[in-house]
């Protein structure tokens, strides 16, 4: 069985973070192991509270998997605490992990709450970016990483090229905070430029669409997709899935299965 390493935070309403992202492998048919960075506290709207977790415990996760379990693709999401992706550079180097690698680059959580330290921004880049199969920021993260505003979907190509460009991997800007009839996400790789286009889901904007969408690209990685195929495939699957989405109490999610 395909196994995929998650590396990021638990989301106690269970929608985004670690446990959405094990709900979106173990449907796909993976077997999802963990690395937690942070606890949160948190339902879509609002981060209550946040609590980084000691490095010392972050670093017996990695030992504790890696020592023993195959990793067929490691996703990686939110890390907070701005030395960590140093860390985890060095142990994914450490243990010579030759898998594909999905960055997800949570800086700020769907309402604006931060998720991650100042300088964030600067030491992902630096450190594991240089590691990545393909890094999947949203419009907000595109900005934050590229410093040029998105006005409009005219201007995820050229984005999608220079963050790729200038980093060196391959990147999917995902569109869909973007207004508009349809849904645009824009992949810049091996040189070329790949959009993926929707009609948009007129819905509740289900929580944790973009953790759900990376996981997915890690596991049709896993299974020898090429990027572009795997982003494509990803695509229509959360397609599929924000037009069942389920609604508990006042909030909207993508559906477990």
């Amino acid at each position: 069985m395909i196994g995929i390493l998650i590396i990021g935070g638990s989301d106690c309403s269970c929608g985004a973070g670690i446990q959405g992202d094990l709900k979106t492998v173990t449907n796909l048919g993976a077997y999802g192991t963990t690395i937690i960075t942070s606890i949160v506290a948190e339902h879509p709207g609002r981060v209550e509270s946040l609590y980084p977790l000691p490095f010392s415990i972050i670093e017996s996760q990695f030992h504790s998997i890696l020592d023993f379990f195959p990793i067929s693709a490691i996703k990686i999401g939110m890390l907070y605490k701005k030395e960590l992706p140093e860390k985890i550079a060095e142990f994914i180097q450490k243990f010579r992990i030759k898998a594909p690698i999905v960055i997800d680059p949570v800086l700020a959580a769907g309402n604006g709450d931060p998720l991650a330290e100042p300088g964030m921004e600067e030491e992902l880049p630096k450190n594991l970016f240089p590691l990545a199969t393909i890094v999947t920021p949203n419009i907000e993260e595109a900005e934050i990483l590229s410093g040029f505003i998105i006005e409009g979907p005219e201007d995820l190509p050229r984005v999608a090229q220079d963050l790729a460009e200038q980093y060196g991997t391959s990147f999917m800007i995902k569109g869909g905070h973007l207004q508009g009839k349809t849904t645009l996400d824009v992949l810049h790789h091996n040189g070329k430029t790949y959009s993926f286009e929707l009609p948009r889901i007129f819905s509740a904007n289900p929580h944790g669409t973009g953790c759900s969408m990376a996981s997915m690209i890690a596991v049709f990685l896993a299974q020898g997709l090429e990027v572009p195929k795997a982003v494509e495939r990803a695509k229509h699957t959360l397609y599929e899935k924000i037009k069942r989405e389920i609604q508990i109490g006042p909030f909207y999610f993508l559906p477990p299965q």
